[in-house]
């Protein structure tokens, strides 16, 4: 078996009909869609979709794990030379598995691929920015900074194709939280990977839908956000990689935005346990003050000056 592509479903029949419609049935692609306990009409809507897709295999849930219990789960029944994920609501391009054969020929442990970002009703073009495009377009023009981006930035396990063994040798599994589940996958797999390939062709559709878990704060999700990122950030120093990752702040700046001052507190006593404390954090919140005002300043001259107006770094942003 040369590929996998594990697919977590909850309560989206019609959407994963359009992801599983986007692949193509071949002897050689195993397609292992897991259900995480969605409602008993959607799960009676996927035994019947069987039928439809004799050739995938459906797994169901006893209990509602989340995406990561899911794509945990959907890793255990894996059996290809190499892993793909997709989430349900969204969908690879036509034609997407002549790049996999393409780069698996190639021996690499990693291959990160483009994607489209799309409006999941209209399938035109999203109107939000591309982070995917951004750092293949890095790593175009600097190739050891756009390596870091990919390895230590880019988050989410769609377009990624990594080598089972990989995954295996190093008992890399997705955390099993309510958001940000794939980080850890992430940046483990691209820290233990060692030749790496990039295309920038997209091979796969990223669609923007309302309500879909990512885009919900509260203050759970919060205090999530600073455990997965700091103990992320924790393992990166601690393995040499000279690399932070500022998403670890993002929950700090919202709670001073909106006056959470006791959920704040809590932010900092979780980061404390891997080890960085409240002067390193505000340390790092002046910076991003002093950066996005001085990329405000940036962004009024070029505008005066009639010149392209840059973009904003997402790395540090």
């Amino acid at each position: 078996m040369s590929y996998s592509i594990i697919i977590p479903h909850y309560n989206l029949p019609a959407l994963l009909e359009r992801c599983l419609k986007s692949i193509p049935r071949r002897d050689d692609i195993q397609v292992v869609v897991v259900d995480d306990m969605s409602s008993e009409e959607n799960r009676r809507k996927l035994i019947e979709m069987q039928e439809t897709f004799p050739y995938a295999q459906f797994v169901f849930c006893e209990k509602n794990g989340g995406g990561g219990a899911a794509r945990n789960r959907g890793l255990d029944e894996a059996k290809g030379d190499y892993i793909l994920f997709s989430d349900a609501d969204d969908y690879f391009c036509k034609g997407f598995e002549l790049l996999l054969d393409k780069y698996s020929a190639q021996d690499n442990d990693i291959v990160y691929f483009n994607a489209n970002f799309v409006n999941t009703d209209t399938e035109e073009p999203a109107k939000i920015p591309n982070h995917v495009a951004e750092i293949i377009s890095i790593y175009k023009k600097a190739p050891e900074k756009g390596e870091k981006l990919l390895r230590y930035y880019f988050g989410e396990p769609w377009c990624k194709m990594v080598r089972r063994s990989i995954i295996q040798e190093n008992k890399i599994r997705f955390e099993e939280t309510k958001v940000h589940n794939d980080t850890q996958y992430s940046y483990l797999v691209g820290f233990h990977a060692k030749k790496l390939a990039v295309c920038d062709h997209p091979i796969y559709n990223y669609t923007i839908r309302e309500g879909s878990v990512s885009r919900i704060v509260s203050d759970d999700t919060l205090l999530t956000r600073v455990s997965v990122f700091a103990r992320k950030n924790r393992f990166l120093q601690d393995n040499h990689v000279d690399f932070i990752d500022k998403m670890m702040l993002w929950p700090f700046k919202y709670c001073q935005k909106n006056h959470k001052n006791d959920v704040y507190k809590r932010c900092v006593a979780e980061a404390q346990k891997y080890g960085f404390d409240e002067k390193f954090i505000k340390k790092q919140l002046q910076r991003h003050r002093i950066k996005s005002f001085l990329f405000r300043v940036q962004r009024k001259i070029c505008k005066i000056l009639g010149v392209k107006i840059p973009q904003k770094n997402l790395a540090y942003s």
